[in-house]
């Protein structure tokens, strides 16, 4: 039996509560799958940067690193140099993490579909979505789900939602029978997380990384010209060495 049946059969209070769930389900969906799109939008950028750029940045750096290296006279100039040095390293770090990530490039068609089949599969899997009880057996799920997402991996998102729905690993409907008192709580918990997550939207939508994706009109002309300084600051240095 569904809520939708169960709406004509229970008390006003019973009746009520699981409206105020599956609107609150609803609304946290929502939320939850915007904030899930800006971060796959700023992972996007600073994967295209790192592809684009990172092996310039590195050129750069280890320039740097070397030539402060061979004048490290002072102290001064040695902490320079370790500054610099540990700039190099860090930023392999993360270059080399970067490489790791596979990317799928998708058509219009096959970004509207991952978005689509993102939101349905989330709203099945997400922790938030769910009782605390059952929030260990789906978090694996969503963990692989978020990262077939942020890697545009359309085929392995598709897969884990067809499972979701075959399985019915999570009834997002459950209606609590007539426990009243679990109703109440589950809106208290919904509510409290529907919270944090918009605050979490907020704290996104004002951070320098996504002020600065979001004010790019043109990526292609951005990062042409990124290059375009990068390759002329490695001259420069190479000139003067």
């Amino acid at each position: 039996m569904n809520t939708a049946t169960l709406i004509h059969v229970l008390d006003p209070k019973i009746k009520s509560g699981l409206k105020q769930i599956e609107n609150l389900r609803e609304e946290l969906t929502e939320k939850e799958s915007e904030k899930s799109e800006l971060d796959k939008l700023i992972h996007d950028f600073n994967d295209r940067h790192q592809q684009e750029c990172g092996q310039l940045i590195i050129q750069l750096l280890t320039l740097r690193k070397d030539r402060l290296k061979e004048k490290s006279d002072s102290d001064f100039e040695w902490k320079q140099a370790y500054d610099a040095g540990k700039a190099f390293h860090d930023y392999q770090k993360i270059f080399d993490a970067a490489q790791k990530d596979s990317q799928w490039n998708l058509t219009n068609d096959e970004e509207i579909e991952l978005k689509d089949l993102f939101r349905k599969a989330s709203k099945c899997c997400h922790p938030d979505m769910i009782e605390d009880e059952l929030e260990d057996e789906v978090g694996a799920t969503f963990h692989e789900l978020k990262s077939a997402y942020n890697q545009n991996d359309l085929s392995r998102v598709r897969e884990i939602w067809e499972s979701l729905e075959s399985e019915k690993q999570i009834n997002v409907s459950s209606t609590y029978g007539k426990d009243l008192k679990k109703i109440q709580m589950e809106i208290v918990r919904l509510k409290s997380q529907l919270k944090i997550v918009k605050s979490d939207l907020k704290e996104l939508k004002d951070s320098p990384a996504f002020i600065q994706v979001i004010l790019l009109d043109d990526w292609d002309e951005y990062f042409k010209e990124k290059k375009r300084k990068l390759e002329q600051e490695i001259q420069h240095m190479m000139a003067n060495t």
